[in-house]
């Protein structure tokens, strides 16, 4: 009796699963969690019968439930760190920020040398705001697997919020070697740059986000916000018009550019108010300067007025001389004396 009834229950286990896996397609999840919950008692053994059910009670919204299913999950892989991350998950989702972190600390002491399980728990100290904390674990999950761009991501953003702005930047970039393409990389090392003043390097990285995806709006914004700073206006403009063309809510963009060009409008209305003001300066000098020639030139006529004419030493006139003696005069005259 008791290896009939044995027989029996094992013969619906598949079925249960079919339907689960049914339900779960047609967004019952309620639904498929009694079906996968079956099966998992069922055959208590199989992992797999435990995974589906707890991911189908986190579709229903029910944390609780699928801890206890993960938990099952881990009791059969005691090495996998992955079901104890799953138990932090369902954690975070009722806010149990406490327990969630405890879950992902186990994870690391139970698998320390599991990229995975120390990238979570350095993700969410980084979130958490204990960024020093987090650094250790980041470096270890890029040491274990540097191929996966999210973590590098993440170490660059703990070091660049510890000021340690050249390694962050490093980050940023041997994330890139691995995935040149990474949207959250590119756009990370786009800020940083921004931030140090360096427009020109910023541009060129958003130039390569344009060239990977024209229709990706925000990318526009950036180039016109950086062409701007660059003192490029008529580029900036048409990259805030791509910007709109492209939008899936175009709205929000046409407020931009609109706001944008009423910005430029105003530069040059202020820049033509300042060289008329400019103008106005240099004439008022110009009045100035003329207006001090001629005081000049009259303080000097007024100054030989007041002065006494020096006077002028004339050389004796022929008129003023007395005619000589003739010689006989003079000479009858001294004789005479």
């Amino acid at each position: 009796m008791i290896v009939l009834l044995a027989v029996l229950v094992a013969a619906c286990a598949p079925r249960d699963v079919r339907l689960g896996r049914r339900a779960m397609g047609y967004g019952q999840f309620e639904r498929a969690a009694r079906h996968f919950e079956a099966a998992a008692q069922a055959h208590p053994e199989q992992a797999a019968r435990w995974l589906e059910l707890a991911r189908a009670q986190l579709m229903a919204q029910q944390p609780a439930q699928a801890r206890r299913a993960f938990a099952q999950l881990a009791a059969l892989r005691p090495s996998d760190p992955r079901p104890v991350v799953e138990i932090g998950f369902t954690y975070e989702l009722e806010r149990h920020y406490d327990q969630a972190l405890q879950a992902y600390v186990r994870a690391c002491d139970l698998a320390p040398e599991n990229a995975y399980a120390h990238r979570i728990l350095g993700t969410r100290l980084l979130r958490w705001g204990q960024t020093g904390e987090s650094l250790q674990h980041l470096e270890r999950s890029v040491v274990l697997d540097a191929s996966h761009a999210e973590t590098w991501k993440a170490l660059a953003m703990a070091r660049y919020q510890l000021e340690l702005v050249d390694e962050a930047e490093d980050a940023f970039r041997r994330g890139l070697q691995h995935s040149p393409d990474h949207l959250g990389l590119q756009l990370g090392l786009a800020a940083l740059l921004i931030n140090t003043r360096r427009y020109a390097d910023a541009l060129t990285i958003y130039e390569r986000v344009v060239e990977l995806d024209d229709e990706f709006a925000p990318a526009h914004v950036g180039r016109g916000i950086l062409l701007h700073e660059l003192g490029r206006e008529d580029d900036a403009e048409a990259a805030f018009v791509r910007a709109v063309e492209v939008a899936r809510d175009p709205v929000r963009y046409q407020r931009r550019l609109v706001a944008y060009r009423r910005l430029r409008a105003r530069r040059s209305s202020e820049a033509e108010d300042q060289a008329e003001e400019q103008d106005q300066v240099q004439e008022q000098i110009q009045e100035q300067e003329h207006e001090q020639e001629q005081d000049d030139v009259e303080d000097a006529g007024e100054g030989d007025d007041d002065e006494p004419m020096p006077e002028i030493q004339r050389e004796p006139s022929l008129r003023s001389v007395p005619a000589p003696e003739s010689s006989e005069e003079s000479t009858d005259s001294r004789e005479a004396r």
